[in-house]
């Protein structure tokens, strides 16, 4: 797990004229006026707007075990259950944030499908909030960590001195907090899941080998938070140089850098005689990860962004969804 910002933008989906939004108002009027809670949530999350601005945010990696979900399958992860808690049978779910980008997060089909599903566990005694509550969410004594909320990279801590690959709770916290993370950890597995300890220990071998050559700036691209299991080079570079690592605009550098590669391909898929309507559709995913970025990039300015995107020959293709922002 990695901190990520989540931008401060509204793509058109879930503005109160988008699909997701108008969804989400008429299930609260429905709900407001005859106690109905909604039985059916249309995929609205799935558009290219909402799964772009999710790219912006984290890049390609599983929110929670830090694969590449190029690789291990893409789901657009609803924190809190949308429909039925599986911890809470007459909780309803909730429902009201089935159309909010505050409630979404990249995830891999492992993670979201298998571990997560319709839980959320809260800690011992604690209170679920409901509908009438929605605005005391921040204070819902949760299990589960936001790496977009919660400060993961000081709560977490990866053995990296023993030849193990393992997440722990940082031996700094206070008991309550290391008990809460490390109920987290087990939650998703992630010391379980033997193909990603293979490679977070391939991670941690090869970092460990260079550092000890003198060669860290070869392995510094390893900890940029967008790249797979980057948190186990990111605390080995803090503790043997940390002069090597990565800034957090050179972190940008690189997404958008892979953002304009991958459009690239995408691009000539569409110029094939095999193109298909899901070419099209990750081609528009790819551009508005760009527009959001350039809308409200994690670090720097827009104009930086924009000056990206000039050099790339892309301000042209990138500004149509800039201007929907």
């Amino acid at each position: 797990m990695r901190t990520f910002r989540r931008p401060e933008v509204l793509v058109p989906t879930l503005t109160p004229t988008g699909s997701g939004g108008a969804k989400r108002a008429k299930q609260i009027q429905d709900y407001e006026k005859r106690n109905v809670l909604p039985s059916k949530f249309p995929s609205h999350w799935t558009n290219p707007d909402v799964r772009g601005a999710l790219y912006a945010m984290q890049g390609r990696v599983c929110i929670y075990c830090g694969a590449d979900i190029d690789e291990a399958g893409i789901d657009v992860e609803h924190f809190r259950p949308k429909g039925n808690v599986d911890d809470d049978e007459t909780h309803g779910g909730y429902w009201w944030l089935a159309y909010e980008f505050s409630n979404y997060l990249l995830s891999c089909i492992i993670c979201n499908q298998r571990n997560k599903r319709d839980s959320f566990p809260l800690l011992d005694g604690a209170r679920r909030a409901v509908y009438a509550e929605r605005h005391q969410l921040a204070g819902e004594r949760r299990v589960l960590i936001d790496p977009t909320l919660d400060p993961i990279e000081q709560w977490l801590q990866v053995e990296w001195q023993i030849p193990a690959g393992k997440l722990i709770p940082n031996p700094h916290l206070g008991a309550e907090l290391a008990e809460r993370v490390g109920r987290a950890i087990a939650f998703f597995r992630l010391n379980q899941k033997a193909a990603q300890r293979k490679k977070r220990m391939a991670i941690q071998r090869r970092v460990i080998e260079r550092v000890a050559e003198n060669k860290a700036h070869e392995v510094r691209e390893l900890a940029i938070r967008y790249r797979p299991h980057s948190l186990v080079a990111k605390q080995i570079l803090e503790a043997k140089a940390p002069h090597v690592l990565p800034t957090p605009a050179e972190e940008l550098e690189w997404l958008l850098e892979d953002l304009f590669t991958e459009l690239l391909l995408k691009l000539e898929d569409l110029n094939s005689p095999n193109a298909s309507e899901l070419d099209e559709k990750e081609a528009k995913e790819l551009l508005w990860a760009l527009a959001v970025l350039w809308k409200d990039p994690p670090v720097g300015t827009p104009d930086s962004i924009q000056d990206f995107l000039e050099r790339r020959g892309l301000r042209c293709h990138v500004a149509n969804f800039f201007a929907l922002l």
